[in-house]
């Protein structure tokens, strides 16, 4: 029916699995930086763009998925949704991590 097969598996549709996989594997490199590192590599700034932007895009992605799933007769991708709450724990722990240990770090100068 497709012209390329991994548009579906099993009746599920999948083309944007990658997209999600790739915000994970950013958010994760960030929550090992943020939890490794003893000073401030990355501004804070970033941090809190970052999340957002990840949670962003991939709810709008998660949207569409919908749509398409439902427009060519597919099943949604659960693998996805669940992806999208590990997201959205990620982008909402990141800053926390960082701004906690922004306030540790003031307090050990002072």
């Amino acid at each position: 029916m497709y012209t390329y097969e991994s548009f579906e598996t099993l009746g599920v549709f999948t083309l944007l699995r990658p997209v999600f996989i790739t915000f994970l594997v950013i958010l994760s490199l960030l929550f090992l930086i943020l939890i490794s590192t003893k000073k401030n590599i990355i501004n804070g700034l970033t941090v809190i763009i970052l999340s957002f932007i990840s949670i962003l895009v991939s709810g709008q992605l998660l949207y569409d998925i919908g749509i398409i799933a439902d427009e060519t007769s597919l099943g949604g991708d659960s693998v996805c949704f669940y992806m999208f709450f590990a997201i959205l724990a990620l982008s909402f722990i990141n800053p926390l991590i960082y701004f906690n240990k922004f306030i540790e770090i003031k307090d050990n100068k002072i």
